[in-house]
């Protein structure tokens, strides 16, 4: 069934005067109105499949709950709300660490050959012994250009290149990344020493925030409490 064929099921139940008066099953004027309109809107959004079926479309579901009028939340739902969702409302982790970068072009594949392998035995070296970081450090770091190696941070997701992300965020503090990380910059021996937990945002900063996310999802509830009422009525229609 079409968008264009709803009306025309729709159309199916106007038999006449007595269809609409019938006391239990047939429409009423003011739902064969509603009906009428809600599915010249879901040709509009290119909606198909059977009345009950646009009846249920998110898409018809969001555009009419646009037109619904829905008072503020209150102070307390807020914060009810708040207190209950508080992982939504927390700053992303941060992540430090340290790293030794053996700088070598991309496209050099005997260089980046050579770098892997000296990263190797750095993170074999640091394995045993972690307090070796800054002496190899100091003798690497002219491989790398300035700010390239040491410090690591901190950082939230979607700083760093996926790959230095997918080695950091992996380790625990404390731990060295077992196997060297490739990046378009060189070769990284990767350390991770500390994950400084993110804060929790202060309620006044989120409140209006949270108070248009509740109007939305009462918006949306009552949309489809309509258009649920509306295919009962239709089906009931249907099936006398």
């Amino acid at each position: 069934m079409t968008a264009s064929t709803l009306r025309g099921d729709f159309s199916n139940l106007q038999t006449g005067p007595a269809a609409l008066i019938s006391r239990r099953h047939t429409l009423g004027l003011l739902e064969r109105a509603r009906l009428k309109a809600i599915l010249a809107e879901a040709e509009r959004l290119g909606i198909t499949g059977s009345v009950s079926e646009a009846l249920r479309d998110p898409r018809l579901v969001a555009r009419l709950a646009r037109r619904f009028q829905i008072p503020v939340p209150s102070l307390d739902a807020c914060r009810r709300y708040y207190a209950e969702h508080e992982a939504a409302f927390r700053a992303p982790d941060r992540y430090l660490g340290r790293q030794i970068v053996l700088r070598c072009p991309p496209t050099d594949i005997s260089a980046r050959t050579e770098a892997w392998a000296r990263a190797e035995r750095l993170v074999a070296i640091l394995f045993f012994d972690p307090k070796m970081f800054t002496d190899l450090l100091a003798t690497y770091d002219s491989l790398s250009g300035a700010g390239s190696s040491g410090r690591i941070g901190p950082v939230a997701p979607g700083v760093l290149p996926p790959v230095m992300e997918n080695a950091l965020f992996g380790l625990r503090p404390g731990q060295i990344c077992p196997a060297p990380v490739a990046t378009e910059a060189g070769i990284h021996v990767v350390i991770l020493d500390r994950i400084l937990p993110g804060e929790l945002r202060p309620f006044a900063s989120v409140h209006g925030r949270i108070s248009a996310h509740l109007r939305q999802e009462a918006r949306t509830a009552a949309a489809r409490r309509h258009l649920a009422r509306l295919a009962k009525h239709y089906l009931a229609a249907v099936a006398e």
